[in-house]
C-alpha cells in the first residue's frame, strides 16, 4: 500500500514538473509605441511574424503599450502599423525560454499620402527670367555681418558685382555711382542717407536686364522696401512663433530624455520583479 502512495505521489510529482518545465518554456514579447512628438500610440495593430508567417497580434492600450504570450523561443518579426503613422518593423528579435524581450518603437507621421509627381525639365528655347536680381529681408538683414551695417555694405554682401570706394560711394559693374538708381517705397531719390537697417523691410538690388520702368539707370537698381505698422507686427509675430517654437522643441527633447529614463527603469523593474518570480518557481 505504502508502495502504491509513493508511486502516485511521484507520479503526482513528475507531471507538475513537466507541467512547469513547459510552461516556462515560453517567452513573451513587450513593448511600447511612442509618436514622434513623445506621446504614446494608442490602437496601433502589433503584428508578430516569424520567417513571414503570421504568429499572432494584439493592440497597444492607452498608454501606447503592448504585450503578446506565449512564444516558443527563437527569432520573430515585430510590425507596428496605424492609420496616421508609418509602419514599423523590426526583425531578429530574440524570444528565450521563460523571458521577456522588450520591443519600443517610434513612428513619424504617415505621409504616403502624398502624390509626388515627378517629370523630366525642358529648357525653354526663349528665357523670359532675364532680370538679375538679388534680395534680403529685413529679418535675415540683423544677421549680417559687421562690414554690411549699412544699405550699401549690405549690398556688396549678397550681390558680388558691388562694390563700394573708399569715398562710401556705390559702383554697380564697375560703372558710376550715379548710374544706379535708388527707389525707396517707390519713390526715386538721390541717396539713402536717413535710412536706417532698422527701418528695412526688404532690401533688393537689380543688376542685369534692367526694366524699361525705371528709366536712364545704367547699372542697376536699388530697391528699399521700409517697414510700416504692419510689417512691424508680422515681424515680431514671426519672432514670438519661432521663440515659442524653440521652447517647445527644448520642452519635448526635455521630455523625451525623462520618458526615456523613465521606460528603462521600468524595464528594469519588471525584468528583477520576472527573475524573482523565476528564483521562487525553481
Amino acid at each position: 500500500m505504502k508502495n502504491l502512495k509513493t508511486i502516485i505521489i511521484a507520479g503526482i510529482i513528475t507531471i507538475g514538473a513537466i507541467q512547469a518545465s513547459a510552461q516556462s518554456s515560453y517567452g513573451t514579447i513587450k513593448g511600447q509605441i511612442i509618436n514622434n512628438e513623445g506621446e504614446p500610440v494608442y490602437g496601433a495593430t502589433i503584428k508578430i511574424t516569424q520567417g513571414g508567417a503570421l504568429i499572432g497580434g494584439t493592440q497597444t492600450d492607452e498608454n501606447g503599450k503592448y504585450t503578446y504570450k506565449p512564444l516558443d523561443p527563437g527569432q520573430y518579426e515585430v510590425l507596428a502599423q496605424s492609420m496616421e503613422f508609418s509602419t514599423q518593423r523590426l526583425s531578429k528579435v530574440d524570444v528565450g525560454p521563460d523571458r521577456t524581450s522588450y520591443v519600443d518603437m517610434h513612428v513619424s507621421l504617415n505621409t504616403t499620402s502624398v502624390v509626388v509627381i515627378e517629370g523630366e525639365y525642358v529648357k525653354p528655347i526663349v528665357d523670359n527670367t532675364m532680370i538679375t536680381i538679388k534680395s534680403i529681408s529685413g529679418v535675415d538683414l540683423k544677421h549680417m555681418p559687421k562690414n554690411g551695417n549699412d544699405i550699401k555694405g549690405a549690398l556688396t554682401n549678397i550681390a558680388s558685382d558691388v562694390s563700394q570706394d573708399a569715398n562710401g560711394d556705390m559702383h554697380v559693374r564697375g560703372g558710376r555711382a550715379e548710374s544706379t538708381a535708388l527707389i525707396v517705397d517707390g519713390v526715386r531719390t538721390p541717396n539713402l542717407t536717413g535710412i536706417t537697417m532698422l527701418a528695412v523691410d526688404n532690401l533688393s538690388i537689380i543688376t542685369g536686364g534692367l526694366p524699361a520702368q525705371y528709366g536712364d539707370a545704367v547699372n542697376g537698381v536699388v530697391i528699399v522696401t521700409t517697414r510700416d505698422y504692419f510689417s512691424g507686427i508680422r515681424t515680431k509675430h514671426i519672432a514670438e512663433n519661432n521663440y515659442t517654437e524653440k521652447l517647445a522643441i527644448i520642452k519635448r527633447e526635455k521630455q523625451a530624455k525623462i520618458d526615456e529614463e523613465k521606460r528603462k527603469k521600468e524595464i528594469e523593474e519588471e525584468i528583477q520583479i520576472e527573475n524573482e518570480t523565476n528564483t521562487k518557481k525553481l
